[in-house]
């Protein structure tokens, strides 16, 4: 039976719950980003078409990158929640993209010379994996409560908010940190391709975030003038009784 977690046991969750939605979010894009490649690698110069000998693969990694990062998405709720086997599912969803983005990196390196950006996205899933192992290491599992639920209605709601606001901000700046390497032999930038939604919808996660962090706030704050009324009728109640027997 797991305990509640300490006060820095909930900071250690809210970071757990972070990484995990920044990984699931990190390999989605680069799922989205495989499909212009997958789907037509001699339309995206010299470079791009020594990976046509393997387009199937590509297409296959295309995919399985995006659903299962979807699926990461949805455990990463549940996390936040204290889901049964959310933490079991969490670890599932991140060695599964930690081997897709292997797999594409390692692909990429054999044909092509080079693994970027995809090496990125596997060297950061992987410090994820790390960081989800040593999350189960006895003292901090007891420190953070063993992912249980907290017991607080709607406190999954602040973790859950802090991480749309944070995977919002990494959609909306897209094309500053990966535009570098994304770039054609025309010099054209390919991930203006997508620029549009990347934008629209990276900022309207990044408000939905917001909105929730506001939400969970006002929840607290509630909670504890509700707590505090109840500890003042309370004592009112004591201060009559001793009056009415004195």
């Amino acid at each position: 039976m797991t305990s509640q977690p300490s006060n820095g046991g909930r900071m250690l969750r809210i970071v757990a719950i972070l990484l995990l939605a920044l990984a699931a979010i990190f390999n989605l894009l680069g799922g989205i980003g495989t499909f212009c490649v997958a789907t037509n690698p001699t339309g995206w110069g010299p470079d791009m078409a020594k990976l046509a000998s393997l387009q199937w693969l590509y297409i296959l990694l295309m995919i399985a990158a995006i659903v299962v990062s979807i699926w990461g998405i949805f455990v990463m709720v549940a996390l936040a929640r204290g889901g049964i086997h959310a933490y079991r599912n969490a670890l599932i969803v991140l060695v599964a993209s930690m081997v897709i983005a292997g797999v594409q990196t390692f692909v990429s390196i054999a044909l092509r010379g080079r693994g970027a950006p995809q090496n990125m996205r596997f060297y950061f899933t992987a410090l994820v994996v790390i960081v989800f192992l040593l999350l189960r290491l006895p003292p901090l599992w007891k420190r953070i409560g063993g992912f249980a639920a907290t017991g607080s209605k709607g406190g999954f709601a602040a973790p859950t908010g802090l991480a749309a606001f944070w995977s919002g901000l990494v959609m909306v700046t897209t094309p500053l940190w990966a535009g570098p390497t994304h770039i054609g032999p025309d010099g054209a930038r390919w991930v203006n391709v997508i620029r549009t939604p990347l934008l629209a919808g990276g900022a309207l996660l990044a408000l939905a975030g917001i909105g929730l962090w506001a939400w969970a706030g006002q929840r607290h704050l509630s909670a504890r003038s509700r707590e505090e009324a109840a500890h003042s009728e309370t004592g009112q109640s004591k201060d009559s009784f001793v009056t009415f027997v004195n």
